[in-house]
């Protein structure tokens, strides 16, 4: 399998997306949850509910296209 050379420096679309989801679902259901259920508004529940829904969006997102090296 040949090397593959990342066009950019900025990082992977994939990586951007998952991030930014992450950060937000995990503020939300900390947020919403406070009203609806106490018991699961925890900060634990909180961050495994972001890193699910970071890692589903990422799973979804396309990635660059890496070039070939010569």
């Amino acid at each position: 399998m040949k090397l593959a050379t990342q066009l950019s420096a900025l990082p992977t679309n994939k990586l951007l997306a998952g991030t930014g989801v992450n950060v937000i679902a995990a503020t939300a259901w900390a947020e919403v949850m406070t009203t609806i259920a106490p018991s699961l508004a925890g900060p634990g529940m909180s961050a495994l509910i972001g890193a699910a829904i970071g890692l589903l969006a990422g799973y979804f997102v396309p990635d660059r296209v890496n070039a070939p090296r010569n």
